[in-house]
């Protein structure tokens, strides 16, 4: 009797080894996004326990099923959509994830909700990264110019200075029309200039009364959704994105050299003695251009893990007008980080932005003046002093000199910093808190020199505002 009893355990013993060796499986695979890059951290587990495990730093990953031939293999990763699978008994299992896009299609995102493209009674325009305008640009604008129907946008003046103007088409005849409201990353009232261009990711040019309804009369002229680039998690990236740029001026006016003028001078019968003296033959217009240099340099360094991503990204843009005079620095600092924490349900989202940029805006009147001065003018005495003329004979001043010795500054800096929180409380109920802080400081001077046209009535003029 003994004896029978220990061949059944034995034979039972074997069984459940031979059965559990059917079942029981060691799954190996490899995680990659939809560039082709290996995932590093995502999370693979076995639906329905807590079975699971994460990639390694090349993307792979070993996992133990209970019943590899029930078993349903569930890969999740921030910004990506889930991907849900059945093993179906195999040993090795290569998964390729999908970022998660809204399709502008279908839903359209307004700020704090989202609506249907069929419920919309007017239109809502979405221009991604990869149809933005390529070359030289400064700001958003650039990046939309002829990108959405109806949607104007006109830079108007070679000042380097000065942002673009945009309007859209049917909103621009309101009276005290500001152009659409500008939000970023779901500020409202934010400035395309303290966005780079390369850190943008998207923009949505909203010209529907019932997406744009939630800003109240801000949003008049439409809106201009900004929404900017995020760190994605399959590995530490750094990029470089940045150009050389120069600027001509084109149909330069033409206006009589100094021979032509002589001769006009002679066949009207004025005395040209008082100016044949000088010897010059000036063009005022060379004399207050030049061939204007352009640069821009962007860096960002992004990544991320299974529960959070992040980057941070530093730009320069160095603007040379074609006036002298005229030129442009910025400085742009920008850093995001998402968080997701207690089994996803809390997700944390910080935002800091920094902009410093200083401006040197022209007068006016220096290029009337390069209409009117003489091209017998010379533009410095033998001496090496400015040419102004100050003997009697009516002086329209020296537009170089201006140029040289008076100076119209603007300095400005903007910070803010955004931050939020969502917490799930059950399946659809989430509580969500926003957060912002900014500050903004501008300061103006103006300096007249004594010695031009245009501080010569006042003995010299200068201000400083903030």
């Amino acid at each position: 009797m003994f004896h029978t009893f220990r061949r059944i355990a034995m034979l039972t013993t074997c069984f459940t080894f031979l059965f559990g060796t059917m079942y029981a499986q060691n799954l190996t695979g490899k995680v990659f996004d939809d560039l082709g890059e290996p995932v590093i951290g995502a999370n693979v587990i076995e639906k329905g326990t807590t079975n699971g495990t994460i990639t390694d730093m090349d993307g792979n990953f070993t996992l133990t099923l209970s019943d590899a031939n029930k078993a349903i293999l569930q890969v999740s990763y921030i910004g990506y959509n889930t991907y849900e699978e059945a093993v179906n008994g195999r040993s090795e299992f290569n998964v390729t994830l999908a970022s998660s896009v809204v399709n502008l299609g279908e839903i359209v995102a307004i700020e704090y909700g989202t609506q249907s493209r069929r419920e919309i009674t007017g239109s809502v325009a979405n221009v991604s990264k990869e149809n933005f305008n390529k070359g030289v640009t400064r700001d958003a604008a650039d990046l939309l110019q002829g990108k959405v129907a109806g949607l104007n946008i006109t830079s108007g003046s070679g000042d380097v200075t000065q942002s673009s103007s945009i309007h859209l088409r049917g909103t621009s005849t309101l009276q005290n029309d500001q152009g659409p409201l500008i939000v970023i990353d779901g500020i409202p009232g934010g400035d395309m200039s303290t966005v780079p261009p390369s850190d943008i990711e998207s923009i949505s040019v909203l010209k529907d009364a019932s997406s744009a309804a939630i800003y109240g009369s801000r949003a008049a002229g439409g809106v201009i959704l900004i929404t900017t680039k995020r760190g994605s998690g399959s590995r530490t990236q750094i990029t470089y994105d940045g150009y050389v740029a120069i600027d001509k001026m084109a149909n330069k006016p033409d206006v009589m050299n100094a021979s032509q003028w002589r001769e006009y001078a002679k066949s009207v019968g004025a005395d040209i003695s008082t100016y044949d003296q000088y010897g010059a033959d000036t063009d005022w217009f060379d004399e207050l251009t030049r061939v204007g240099f352009s640069q821009n340099h962007a860096v960002s360094l992004s990544g991320g893990g299974s529960k959070n991503n992040y980057r941070a990204s530093f730009s320069y843009l160095d603007r040379n007008g074609i006036i002298r005079n005229n030129s442009m620095e910025r400085y742009n600092f920008r850093m995001q980080f998402q968080q997701r924490t207690i089994e996803d349900r809390l997700r944390i989202g910080l935002t800091a932005n920094g902009t410093l940029s200083t401006s040197y805006q022209p007068e006016d009147e220096e290029f009337l003046l390069a209409y009117t001065m003489l091209p017998v003018y010379p533009v410095y005495n033998a001496d090496g002093s400015y040419f102004t003329k100050q003997n009697g004979e009516f002086d329209n001043g020296n537009p170089v000199q201006m140029q040289d010795l008076n100076e119209k500054k603007n300095e400005s800096s903007y910070f803010y910093g955004a931050g939020n929180l969502q917490f799930t409380l059950m399946e659809g109920w989430n509580i969500k808190m926003n957060l912002y802080k900014s500050y903004r400081s501008q300061e103006y001077s103006e300096y007249r020199h004594s010695e031009t046209k245009t501080g010569l009535n006042t003995t010299g003029f200068a201000k400083k505002t903030k």
